[in-house]
């Protein structure tokens, strides 16, 4: 009879099966609930046990498992990215170290330099200031000879113009021009008596 049945009638066969179920129901309905039928306990006992083991042995190698392994790769994910940050915060912990070390390093450096350059210039102007010294030095030499040149000359013309002024105002005085010698004996006397 199966082998009678044609592709064709089995849409037909799908839609009679619900039918005949729903007659059988229909008769059911009318004894009442067979879940408090006092002689389906049993069997419902006895399927309740079945599918309390499937599901238990089904959440035990399976539905366990994964959520096992879930939680599992999470704590595992979570334990990396904490190692990671205390690397990275022991990185940058290195870091700051490293940075402080290496400013503390170019401030002593810069120190270093500016005592060095200091000390440098220093020396260089005390070299540049006693070689101007040495300079003003000789300047003030060399001016205090001409100073004294001139003086010199200026006395010897002054004496040189007392001795006219002398020598007139005797000539002028005592009307008779004195000796050379006399004069110049005066004026020098005359001269010591007042640089002294």
């Amino acid at each position: 009879m199966l082998a009678r049945i044609s592709l064709k009638s089995l849409p037909l066969a799908g839609l009679m099966l619900p039918l005949l179920s729903g007659a059988a129901w229909a008769e059911d309905a009318k004894e009442g609930m067979p879940q408090l039928k006092p002689e389906t306990f049993a069997g419902q006992l006895f399927w309740l046990a079945i599918f309390f083991v499937l599901v238990f042995i089904f959440l035990r190698f399976v539905g366990v498992p994964r959520i096992t392994a879930i939680i599992d790769e999470r704590a595992r994910r979570i334990g990396g990215d904490i190692a990671s940050a205390e690397l990275l915060r022991k990185q940058a912990a290195e870091a700051e170290t490293t940075y402080a070390a290496t400013m503390a390093a170019a401030h002593g450096e810069a120190r270093q330099l500016l005592a060095e350059t200091q000390e440098k210039n220093a020396t260089i102007l005390a070299l540049e200031t006693k070689e101007a010294v040495v300079g003003f030095e000789r300047q003030i030499d060399q001016a205090v000879l001409r100073i004294n040149a001139e003086r010199e000359t200026a006395l010897q013309s002054i004496r040189d113009v007392a001795l006219g002024l002398a020598t007139d105002i005797t000539l002028k005085l005592a009307g008779h021009a004195p000796g050379a010698d006399r004069v110049a004996l005066a004026v020098d006397h005359a001269v010591g008596q007042e640089s002294v």
